[in-house]
Order: C-alpha cells, then sequence, then structure tokens
C-alpha cells in the first residue's frame, strides 16, 4: 500500500466529490490492485436504522471510481474517469459498511491500457461487494470510461 497515493485519493475525492466528506468516507486499503473503503452508518442511515441505499450506491461507484485512480496513478497516468453505467443488488442488511473491489482480470487491465493508450480513452468494468464472512449484502458492477 502506498500511502501518498491513499492521501491523493482522498483528497481527489474530498475535492472533486463532496458528498464523500458528508459521507464519510474513509479509505481502509489498496493491496493487489483492490481499493477498500469503509463508511460509518450514523450519517449514511435510512428510516429502518440501516444504510440507506443511495450511500451503498455511491460507496460502490466511488470505490469502482477510486479503483480506476489508484490503477491510473500507478502508471504514472491521468485522465478524466467517468462512470458509463452500474447496475446494483441489495441482498441483506448490514450494519458493517466495508466495500472491496474485486479481482480485475490481468487480460482485461492490459487492454484497458493499450486502448487508452493507443486511443486516448478506454473502458473498464469493475465489480464492488459490501460483504463480510456470510457473504455479499451488496453486489455492484459498473462500467468506468476513462479520457486521457
Amino acid at each position: 500500500m502506498d500511502e501518498p497515493w491513499l492521501l491523493n485519493l482522498g483528497a481527489t475525492l474530498g475535492r472533486e466529490m463532496p458528498i464523500t466528506r458528508s459521507m464519510q468516507l474513509e479509505t481502509v486499503s489498496w493491496t493487489d490492485q483492490q481499493l477498500a473503503m469503509k463508511m460509518p452508518l450514523e450519517p449514511n442511515r435510512n428510516h429502518q436504522d440501516s444504510a440507506f441505499a443511495g450511500s451503498l450506491s455511491t460507496l460502490c461507484t466511488v470505490v469502482g471510481w477510486g479503483t480506476l485512480f489508484m490503477l491510473l496513478q500507478q502508471k504514472g497516468l491521468t485522465g478524466n474517469v467517468v462512470i458509463r453505467r452500474g447496475t446494483i443488488r441489495y441482498l441483506l442488511r448490514s450494519s458493517e459498511i466495508v466495500a472491496t473491489g474485486l479481482p480485475i482480470d490481468s487480460d482485461e487491465l492490459g487492454f484497458f491500457f493499450e486502448l487508452l493508450q493507443s486511443k486516448g480513452k478506454s473502458k473498464l468494468d469493475i465489480a464492488v461487494e459490501i460483504a463480510d464472512e456470510q457473504g455479499p449484502y451488496v453486489v455492484f458492477k459498473g462500467s468506468y470510461v476513462v479520457h486521457g
């Protein structure tokens, strides 16, 4: 885990996506190209004292966005990252709210960077889960586009 990159991610999110400050999103880890972020329940709860679906969706979307941000940082690249499509399934209620990006296929990642360098833009699908030892609570898949 490279601490300066994570600090840069946190600063960028706070500046570019102010809602992440209100939600109190916090980076947990960046390991093996997988980003994990968490949020506390209290500022993100609904009327049933569980996490608000919009907050869960935002957390997962930001983890996907942050994953691409970190991948670009590792390669010394910059680009405008935007989500173009996302799907989410809410399976169970949870008070532990840590979202983790799932592993990205190395061939897909290689093709993503190849296309980015040759065309100046590329697309990558990123899956994110909120889960514990019993299994997933929320499953998200986002399709992100990067313009170099």
